[in-house]
Protein backbone atom coordinates (compact mmCIF):
# COMPACT_ATOMS: atom_id res chain seq x y z
CA UNK A 1 0.00 0.00 0.00
CA UNK A 2 1.24 3.23 -0.77
CA UNK A 3 2.08 6.09 1.64
CA UNK A 4 0.03 8.83 2.00
CA UNK A 5 1.66 12.02 0.69
CA UNK A 6 2.03 15.18 2.69
CA UNK A 7 2.30 18.72 1.52
CA UNK A 8 1.86 22.11 3.51
CA UNK A 9 1.80 25.47 2.89
CA UNK A 10 5.52 27.32 3.82
CA UNK A 11 6.40 30.65 4.80
CA UNK A 12 9.79 30.92 3.17
CA UNK A 13 10.41 34.48 4.46
CA UNK A 14 8.66 37.27 5.83
CA UNK A 15 7.04 39.21 3.55
CA UNK A 16 4.12 39.12 1.05
CA UNK A 17 2.19 36.52 -0.30
CA UNK A 18 4.68 35.45 -3.04
CA UNK A 19 6.88 34.31 -0.03
CA UNK A 20 4.51 31.54 0.17
CA UNK A 21 5.25 27.82 -1.51
CA UNK A 22 3.34 24.48 -1.75
CA UNK A 23 5.99 21.68 -0.50
CA UNK A 24 6.31 18.06 -0.36
CA UNK A 25 6.83 17.00 3.55
CA UNK A 26 7.58 14.68 5.50
CA UNK A 27 4.33 12.64 7.03
CA UNK A 28 4.28 13.19 11.07
CA UNK A 29 4.32 10.30 13.73
CA UNK A 30 2.45 10.24 16.22
CA UNK A 31 4.21 10.95 19.69
CA UNK A 32 3.53 9.91 23.38
CA UNK A 33 0.09 11.74 23.94
CA UNK A 34 -0.33 12.77 20.76
CA UNK A 35 -2.95 11.71 17.21
CA UNK A 36 -2.08 12.17 13.74
CA UNK A 37 -5.26 14.03 12.03
CA UNK A 38 -5.58 14.01 8.20
CA UNK A 39 -6.61 17.32 7.90
CA UNK A 40 -10.31 18.30 6.51
CA UNK A 41 -10.18 22.10 6.83
CA UNK A 42 -8.07 25.03 7.97
CA UNK A 43 -9.43 28.29 8.01
CA UNK A 44 -7.61 31.37 6.18
CA UNK A 45 -7.30 34.39 9.02
CA UNK A 46 -6.27 37.82 8.94
CA UNK A 47 -4.14 36.87 11.71
CA UNK A 48 -2.04 34.32 9.21
CA UNK A 49 -1.14 37.98 7.23
CA UNK A 50 0.23 39.34 10.40
CA UNK A 51 2.23 35.98 10.72
CA UNK A 52 3.32 36.38 7.68
CA UNK A 53 4.47 39.64 7.44
CA UNK A 54 6.16 39.36 10.97
CA UNK A 55 3.72 41.32 12.64
CA UNK A 56 1.77 39.19 15.06
CA UNK A 57 3.68 39.20 18.39
CA UNK A 58 2.65 35.74 19.29
CA UNK A 59 4.88 34.16 16.62
CA UNK A 60 7.45 37.46 16.51
CA UNK A 61 10.68 35.10 17.48
CA UNK A 62 9.40 32.23 14.79
CA UNK A 63 11.61 32.73 11.79
CA UNK A 64 11.00 31.15 8.59
CA UNK A 65 10.67 28.76 6.96
CA UNK A 66 7.31 27.22 8.58
CA UNK A 67 3.98 26.01 7.77
CA UNK A 68 1.52 28.35 8.06
CA UNK A 69 -1.98 27.59 10.04
CA UNK A 70 -4.20 28.83 13.16
CA UNK A 71 -6.76 26.30 12.88
CA UNK A 72 -7.68 22.41 11.92
CA UNK A 73 -10.44 19.93 11.99
CA UNK A 74 -9.13 16.99 11.18
CA UNK A 75 -9.79 13.21 11.12
CA UNK A 76 -7.55 11.02 13.42
CA UNK A 77 -5.74 8.31 10.98
CA UNK A 78 -3.17 7.01 13.84
CA UNK A 79 -2.88 7.18 17.50
CA UNK A 80 0.10 7.33 19.67
CA UNK A 81 0.70 5.69 23.02
CA UNK A 82 -0.77 6.58 26.16
CA UNK A 83 -3.86 7.96 24.17
CA UNK A 84 -7.37 6.95 25.35
CA UNK A 85 -9.62 9.01 24.69
CA UNK A 86 -10.13 8.75 21.44
CA UNK A 87 -10.12 6.67 18.76
CA UNK A 88 -9.17 5.71 14.55
CA UNK A 89 -11.50 8.00 12.49
CA UNK A 90 -12.68 10.72 15.17
CA UNK A 91 -13.27 14.29 14.00
CA UNK A 92 -11.31 16.54 16.35
CA UNK A 93 -10.41 20.36 16.62
CA UNK A 94 -7.88 22.50 17.95
CA UNK A 95 -6.21 26.23 17.31
CA UNK A 96 -2.70 25.63 16.65
CA UNK A 97 -1.04 29.27 15.45
CA UNK A 98 0.39 27.40 13.07
CA UNK A 99 1.11 24.64 10.93
CA UNK A 100 -2.31 23.28 10.18
CA UNK A 101 -2.32 24.41 6.03
CA UNK A 102 -1.58 21.00 5.32
CA UNK A 103 -2.48 17.65 4.73
CA UNK A 104 -1.44 15.78 7.72
CA UNK A 105 0.02 17.20 11.37
CA UNK A 106 -0.01 16.09 14.62
CA UNK A 107 -1.89 17.45 17.52
CA UNK A 108 -1.84 17.23 21.47
CA UNK A 109 -4.36 14.69 22.60
CA UNK A 110 -5.15 16.82 25.84
CA UNK A 111 -6.13 20.21 23.69
CA UNK A 112 -8.69 18.44 20.99
CA UNK A 113 -11.94 19.20 21.31
CA UNK A 114 -14.47 16.90 19.41
CA UNK A 115 -16.50 17.88 16.12
CA UNK A 116 -20.05 16.64 16.48
CA UNK A 117 -21.03 14.11 13.39
CA UNK A 118 -22.86 16.01 10.83
CA UNK A 119 -21.73 19.47 11.11
CA UNK A 120 -19.70 20.68 8.03
CA UNK A 121 -15.39 20.61 8.71
CA UNK A 122 -15.20 24.04 6.82
CA UNK A 123 -18.08 25.49 8.97
CA UNK A 124 -16.15 24.43 12.07
CA UNK A 125 -13.01 25.79 11.30
CA UNK A 126 -14.54 29.21 10.72
CA UNK A 127 -15.54 28.87 14.50
CA UNK A 128 -11.52 27.92 16.42
CA UNK A 129 -10.41 31.51 15.87
CA UNK A 130 -13.03 34.14 15.00
CA UNK A 131 -16.17 32.74 16.67
CA UNK A 132 -14.16 31.88 19.70
CA UNK A 133 -13.08 35.46 20.10
CA UNK A 134 -16.25 36.83 19.91
CA UNK A 135 -17.92 34.51 22.53
CA UNK A 136 -14.94 34.74 24.68
CA UNK A 137 -14.77 37.98 24.05
CA UNK A 138 -18.47 38.48 25.24
CA UNK A 139 -18.89 35.91 27.87
CA UNK A 140 -15.51 35.68 29.45
CA UNK A 141 -13.67 38.68 29.08
CA UNK A 142 -16.18 41.66 28.94
CA UNK A 143 -19.11 39.60 30.91
CA UNK A 144 -21.73 40.83 28.96
CA UNK A 145 -25.41 41.66 30.74
CA UNK A 146 -28.69 41.16 28.91
CA UNK A 147 -29.67 44.91 27.42
CA UNK A 148 -26.18 46.50 27.23
CA UNK A 149 -25.55 48.82 24.66
CA UNK A 150 -22.30 47.67 23.17
CA UNK A 151 -20.44 48.88 19.47
CA UNK A 152 -18.64 46.88 17.91
CA UNK A 153 -15.73 48.00 15.10
CA UNK A 154 -15.04 45.90 12.12
CA UNK A 155 -18.61 44.58 11.91
CA UNK A 156 -18.08 43.36 8.74
CA UNK A 157 -15.18 41.23 9.32
CA UNK A 158 -14.84 37.81 10.53
CA UNK A 159 -15.10 38.18 14.04
CA UNK A 160 -17.47 41.40 13.93
CA UNK A 161 -20.14 39.20 12.54
CA UNK A 162 -19.88 36.85 15.30
CA UNK A 163 -19.64 39.60 18.17
CA UNK A 164 -23.30 40.37 16.46
CA UNK A 165 -24.37 37.03 16.17
CA UNK A 166 -23.50 36.04 19.69
CA UNK A 167 -24.39 39.53 20.80
CA UNK A 168 -28.09 38.98 19.60
CA UNK A 169 -28.20 36.21 21.08
CA UNK A 170 -27.21 37.39 24.42
CA UNK A 171 -29.68 40.00 24.04
CA UNK A 172 -27.67 43.05 23.61
CA UNK A 173 -28.37 46.53 21.91
CA UNK A 174 -26.08 46.02 19.34
CA UNK A 175 -24.33 48.99 16.96
CA UNK A 176 -21.78 47.93 14.00
CA UNK A 177 -19.49 50.17 12.41
CA UNK A 178 -18.66 49.18 8.92
CA UNK A 179 -18.05 50.66 5.52
CA UNK A 180 -21.18 51.94 3.72
CA UNK A 181 -21.61 48.95 1.41
CA UNK A 182 -21.72 46.92 4.44
CA UNK A 183 -24.69 48.34 5.70
CA UNK A 184 -27.26 45.93 4.95
CA UNK A 185 -25.36 42.80 6.69
CA UNK A 186 -25.24 44.56 9.97
CA UNK A 187 -28.98 44.99 9.72
CA UNK A 188 -29.17 41.67 8.54
CA UNK A 189 -27.14 40.92 11.60
CA UNK A 190 -29.37 42.79 13.90
CA UNK A 191 -27.26 45.58 14.85
CA UNK A 192 -28.03 49.24 14.24
CA UNK A 193 -25.30 49.76 10.96
CA UNK A 194 -22.75 52.85 11.61
CA UNK A 195 -20.89 54.20 8.64
CA UNK A 196 -17.56 54.96 9.52
CA UNK A 197 -16.36 56.26 7.02
CA UNK A 198 -19.21 59.33 6.94
CA UNK A 199 -20.62 59.43 10.71
CA UNK A 200 -18.96 60.00 14.62
CA UNK A 201 -19.66 57.03 16.26
CA UNK A 202 -18.73 58.86 19.92
CA UNK A 203 -22.00 61.00 19.16
CA UNK A 204 -24.52 57.85 18.03
CA UNK A 205 -25.23 57.29 21.66
CA UNK A 206 -25.55 60.11 24.19
CA UNK A 207 -23.91 59.12 27.64
CA UNK A 208 -21.81 56.47 25.46
CA UNK A 209 -21.64 52.72 25.06
CA UNK A 210 -21.63 50.31 27.72
CA UNK A 211 -18.80 48.44 25.79
CA UNK A 212 -16.72 49.16 22.79
CA UNK A 213 -15.42 46.11 21.01
CA UNK A 214 -12.18 47.39 18.90
CA UNK A 215 -10.33 45.50 16.18
CA UNK A 216 -9.29 48.16 14.40
CA UNK A 217 -7.45 50.34 16.77
CA UNK A 218 -7.67 53.73 14.72
CA UNK A 219 -5.75 56.84 16.54
CA UNK A 220 -4.89 54.43 19.46
CA UNK A 221 -8.14 53.76 20.49
CA UNK A 222 -8.81 57.39 22.03
CA UNK A 223 -11.72 57.80 19.65
CA UNK A 224 -13.36 54.27 21.54
CA UNK A 225 -12.38 55.38 24.46
CA UNK A 226 -14.32 58.21 24.40
CA UNK A 227 -17.78 56.68 22.85
CA UNK A 228 -18.01 54.74 26.68
CA UNK A 229 -19.98 56.03 29.30
CA UNK A 230 -18.76 56.72 32.84
CA UNK A 231 -17.86 53.27 34.24
CA UNK A 232 -17.81 51.55 30.06
CA UNK A 233 -15.40 48.84 29.14
CA UNK A 234 -13.33 49.02 25.88
CA UNK A 235 -11.98 45.55 24.87
CA UNK A 236 -9.31 45.72 22.01
CA UNK A 237 -8.95 42.47 20.45
CA UNK A 238 -6.60 43.89 17.31
CA UNK A 239 -4.94 46.82 15.42
CA UNK A 240 -5.36 46.69 11.95
CA UNK A 241 -5.43 50.76 11.57
CA UNK A 242 -1.57 49.82 12.32
CA UNK A 243 -1.01 47.24 10.22
CA UNK A 244 -2.54 49.67 7.23
CA UNK A 245 -0.38 52.20 8.19
CA UNK A 246 3.05 49.83 8.04
CA UNK A 247 3.64 50.13 11.48
CA UNK A 248 6.43 47.44 12.70
CA UNK A 249 6.59 45.23 15.35
CA UNK A 250 7.66 47.79 17.93
CA UNK A 251 4.78 50.07 17.20
CA UNK A 252 2.07 47.15 17.20
CA UNK A 253 3.52 46.49 20.52
CA UNK A 254 3.67 50.11 22.01
CA UNK A 255 -0.03 50.62 21.28
CA UNK A 256 -0.88 47.09 23.30
CA UNK A 257 1.12 48.56 26.15
CA UNK A 258 -0.38 51.73 26.02
CA UNK A 259 -3.75 50.27 26.26
CA UNK A 260 -2.80 47.78 29.47
CA UNK A 261 -1.95 51.65 30.47
CA UNK A 262 -5.24 52.89 30.18
CA UNK A 263 -6.83 50.42 31.95
CA UNK A 264 -5.10 52.44 35.48
CA UNK A 265 -6.93 56.23 34.20
CA UNK A 266 -8.90 57.80 36.20
CA UNK A 267 -12.68 58.37 35.02
CA UNK A 268 -14.27 55.38 35.51
CA UNK A 269 -13.19 54.06 32.10
CA UNK A 270 -11.75 50.74 31.91
CA UNK A 271 -9.47 48.92 29.07
CA UNK A 272 -8.64 45.87 28.50
CA UNK A 273 -6.68 44.22 25.44
CA UNK A 274 -8.00 40.08 24.82
CA UNK A 275 -5.42 37.94 23.68
CA UNK A 276 -7.20 34.26 22.82
CA UNK A 277 -4.06 32.77 23.41
CA UNK A 278 -3.32 34.08 26.81
CA UNK A 279 -7.18 33.12 27.68
CA UNK A 280 -6.41 29.53 26.87
CA UNK A 281 -2.91 29.50 28.58
CA UNK A 282 -4.79 30.92 31.69
CA UNK A 283 -8.05 29.24 31.75
CA UNK A 284 -7.39 25.72 29.53
CA UNK A 285 -10.76 24.29 30.42
CA UNK A 286 -12.62 27.36 29.13
CA UNK A 287 -11.29 26.92 25.56
CA UNK A 288 -12.90 23.45 24.90
CA UNK A 289 -16.21 24.25 27.09
CA UNK A 290 -16.63 27.54 24.76
CA UNK A 291 -15.53 24.89 21.59
CA UNK A 292 -18.35 22.78 22.04
CA UNK A 293 -20.96 25.21 22.81
CA UNK A 294 -20.10 26.99 19.58
CA UNK A 295 -19.96 23.83 18.16
CA UNK A 296 -23.86 22.69 19.44
CA UNK A 297 -25.02 25.89 18.53
CA UNK A 298 -23.73 25.78 14.72
CA UNK A 299 -25.09 21.99 14.79
CA UNK A 300 -28.79 22.87 15.78
CA UNK A 301 -28.58 26.01 13.32
CA UNK A 302 -28.33 28.93 15.93
CA UNK A 303 -25.54 30.28 14.71
CA UNK A 304 -24.30 30.43 11.09
CA UNK A 305 -20.80 30.74 9.85
CA UNK A 306 -19.90 32.08 6.63
CA UNK A 307 -18.06 30.10 4.22
CA UNK A 308 -17.13 32.66 1.77
CA UNK A 309 -15.10 30.22 -0.21
CA UNK A 310 -13.29 26.51 -0.41
CA UNK A 311 -9.81 26.58 -1.58
CA UNK A 312 -7.10 23.93 -2.85
CA UNK A 313 -3.32 24.29 -2.12
CA UNK A 314 -3.36 26.36 -5.29
CA UNK A 315 -5.10 29.14 -4.21
CA UNK A 316 -3.98 29.80 -0.91
CA UNK A 317 -1.68 33.12 -1.84
CA UNK A 318 -4.19 34.71 -4.29
CA UNK A 319 -6.41 33.87 -0.70
CA UNK A 320 -3.82 35.75 1.23
CA UNK A 321 -3.83 38.79 -1.22
CA UNK A 322 -7.78 38.93 -0.66
CA UNK A 323 -7.62 38.85 3.02
CA UNK A 324 -5.02 41.90 2.40
CA UNK A 325 -7.56 43.85 0.53
CA UNK A 326 -10.39 42.91 2.94
CA UNK A 327 -14.17 43.07 2.03
CA UNK A 328 -14.82 39.09 2.29
CA UNK A 329 -18.18 38.45 3.87
CA UNK A 330 -17.09 35.23 5.05
CA UNK A 331 -14.37 32.52 5.59
CA UNK A 332 -12.03 31.09 2.96
CA UNK A 333 -11.25 27.88 4.07
CA UNK A 334 -8.29 25.24 2.72
CA UNK A 335 -9.57 21.72 1.99
CA UNK A 336 -6.71 19.71 1.25
CA UNK A 337 -9.35 17.22 -0.01
CA UNK A 338 -10.15 19.52 -2.48
CA UNK A 339 -8.49 19.18 -6.22
CA UNK A 340 -6.18 21.97 -7.96
CA UNK A 341 -8.48 24.16 -9.11
CA UNK A 342 -7.66 24.43 -13.06
CA UNK A 343 -11.20 25.90 -14.49
CA UNK A 344 -11.28 29.20 -13.06
CA UNK A 345 -14.71 28.16 -11.34
CA UNK A 346 -15.60 29.92 -8.06
CA UNK A 347 -16.31 27.87 -5.14
CA UNK A 348 -18.05 30.60 -3.39
CA UNK A 349 -21.06 29.65 -0.71
CA UNK A 350 -23.05 31.55 2.10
Amino acid sequence: MMEPRNRVVRLRRFGGPEELEVADAPLPTAGRGEVRVRVLASSLNYTDVLIRRHLYPQTARRQPPFVLGYDVVGCIDQLGDGVKDFQLGDRVADMTVLGSNAVYRTLRAARLTRVPAGLDAARAATLILSWMTAYQLLHRAARVQRGQRVLVHGAAGAVGQALLALGRLAGLELWGAARSEHMALIRELGATPIDYQHEDFTRVLPGGFDIVFDGIGEDGYRRSFAALKHGGLLCAIGYSAGVQAQRGMSGILMWIARLYLWGWLPGGKRARFYSINLMRALHPAWFREDLERLFELSATGAIRPRVAERISFDEVAEAHRRLEAGGLVGKLVLCPDLPLRRDGAARAEV
